[in-house]
């Protein structure tokens, strides 16, 4: 078992290139460069303690799934360092990471039992075993599997490292070049007035600045210092300031890599190390290991039976079984359960929850459903965008989101959001609703909010209630229902607020004569209401009851 450490973690897919014989074809010069760069994850930070079961929570296309596969092996780290254990593992393959992987799709072979599915991968698994001299002695070897290993490595970051450098230099040009080009643009469309000596000059200049910045990366990629200075002088030259270009977490990242890369490679291609002969696992110790998945999951029963006599949800036991014998550090789920119905789902989160209470192993499950996160995470990384928005509980994330997008994709039904005008008016807080209603909150009842928007000035913000915090009561604001929806023992009202053509969802926890159209009052739990700038998005309110 194992925590891990991910440190400034970046994920970058490079554009496509122009190929070399299309440019040659419209006879253009190849200024090397790239379009549309996707940052699939963004400087991702994280401590995961050993035995924690961590959640991965975002829409689709937020880089959940792409994390986890550079914590597996399965992508390669654009920037930053990942530790399982004590062990940096940016550079070590993914069999060779001590990890289990559980797919979305099953993925077994469809030919082989249950039992033979699970002990697939111990029966093609090797066990390194010592090589030992007659006497005893340990025999000493160049690793050169290693070394290929590392070269191959190393050629790969230093292509990554090569690009990244480029990409620096282009987006500091970027603004000197776009001014040029909007002022040849200008010139040329005031046709009265055109001056020709002053569009030639500033084409001139775009030249040059186009020049200067292919001669710096071209020196770059020399490593002749002489040349490199002789190219950023003629940069200043044009008002430009090459050694102010900056350095990228990514690039210090990949720097970083390449210097433990280089040093394992000097010291494994110099340093005999201790030898490994290879041999299969027992069939006695497989045998062992599978009976006893089998047991935990329930499925001892199952273990002639082939995949396509199987339920969903025993396929993917048989799938957490797999991972299971290998005895690994760390478990990786990749939405394990999204083939699965709505009842089936329910009963597998309470039994990989149930699993990994057993196992005491670090679980990280990666899924779009947040109930499935809030349900089964110790703690929650919500993610949007490549971009960490919050790791916390799943009570504090419901209870105290920190910007406007955790908020609305915590909870179900999802958070409301009013537009509001805020100003403190003695020990209250005055609120304006977009319809000009006002309602007045005892501060001494709200959550602490940042003392910048107590200053007596009007400030606009986005007032957030979830509909169990929305009651129907004789005062309040005037609304209208709209939608009545009957769910057992709660029933569900969509409102709208006079002036407002948004729907809001109030939730009452019990059966009630209301009727569409019906006028209304609603008014806010004062405990649970969140507040969050209009121009962030982020909360303006700590945890703590009680302004002062």
């Amino acid at each position: 078992m194992a925590g891990l450490s991910l440190k400034h973690i970046y994920k970058i897919y490079p554009g496509k290139e122009t190929s070399k014989k299309k440019l040659f074809r419209k006879g253009k010069e190849d200024d090397g460069k790239r379009s549309g760069d996707f940052v699939a994850v963004k400087d991702f930070n994280m401590e995961i303690q050993d035995g924690e079961f961590i959640v991965f929570v975002g829409p689709s296309g937020c880089g959940k799934s792409t994390t986890l596969r550079m914590i597996a092996g399965l992508e390669e780290i654009t920037g930053g360092e990942l530790f399982i254990g004590d062990n940096l593992v940016n550079d070590i393959d993914a069999k060779d990471r001590d990890i289990a992987m559980v797919f979305q799709s099953y993925a077994l072979y469809p030919h082989m039992t249950s039992y033979q599915n699970i002990a697939f991968g111990l029966k093609i698994r090797k066990i390194p075993v010592e090589k030992k001299t007659e006497n005893g002695e340990p025999v000493l070897e160049i690793d050169n599997k290693k070394v290929r290993e590392l070269k191959s490595k190393l050629k790969t970051v230093c292509g990554d490292l090569r690009y990244a450098e480029d990409g620096e230099v282009r987006l500091y040009f970027k603004k000197y070049i776009d001014e040029c080009k909007t002022a040849v643009k200008e010139l040329k469309s005031d046709k009265a007035n055109a001056d020709a000596q002053k569009i030639r000059d500033m084409q001139e200049r775009l030249t040059a600045l186009k020049n200067a910045q292919k001669n710096i990366i071209a020196a770059m990629h020399s490593g002749e210092a002489e040349k490199l200075e002789e190219a950023k002088a003629t940069a200043r030259e044009l008002g430009v300031n090459a050694d102010e270009i900056p350095d990228s977490e990514v690039k210090l990242g990949l720097r970083q890599r390449k210097a433990k890369i280089e040093s394992d490679l000097a010291y494994y291609s110099s340093t005999p190390v201790q030898a490994y002969t290879y041999k299969h696992m027992p069939k006695e110790l497989i045998d062992e290991k599978v009976k006893w998945a089998a047991e935990i999951l329930g499925i001892t029963e199952l273990l002639d039976v082939k995949p396509s006599e199987m339920s969903g949800g025993q396929r993917q036991r048989i799938a957490l079984g797999r991972a299971m014998v290998r005895g690994p550090k760390v478990f990786l789920l990749d939405e394990p359960l999204s083939n699965l119905d709505a009842k089936l789902r329910t009963t597998m989160r309470s039994e990989i929850v149930k699993l990994h209470n057993q196992l005491k192993t670090t679980f990280i499950y990666v899924t779009h459903d947040q109930i499935e996160a809030m349900t089964m995470g110790t703690r929650i990384v919500v993610m949007k965008l490549g971009v960490i928005q919050q790791i916390d509980t799943p009570t504090n994330l419901f209870d105290y989101p920190e910007n406007k997008f955790v908020a609305g994709f915590i909870g179900t039904p999802q958070m409301n959001f009013f537009d509001v005008t805020v100003k403190k008016a003695g020990s209250k807080l005055e609120t304006t609703f977009a319809n000009g209603q006002k309602i007045s909150y005892s501060l001494s009842k709200l959550r602490t909010i940042n003392k910048k928007y107590l200053d007596g000035e009007e400030h606009e913000l986005t007032l957030g209630v979830r509909g169990e915090n929305i009651s129907v009561k004789k005062d309040g604001l005037d609304a209208t229902v709209t939608i009545k929806e009957v769910l057992g023992n709660t029933t569900q009202l969509f409102i709208k607020i006079d002036g407002d053509d948004k729907d809001y969802i109030v939730c009452v926890p019990d059966r009630n004569d209301m009727q569409p159209s019906d006028a209304v009052k609603i008014s806010f739990d004062e405990k649970h209401i969140h507040l969050f700038d209009k121009q962030t998005e982020l909360s303006v309110m700590s945890r703590a009851i009680g302004n002062k």
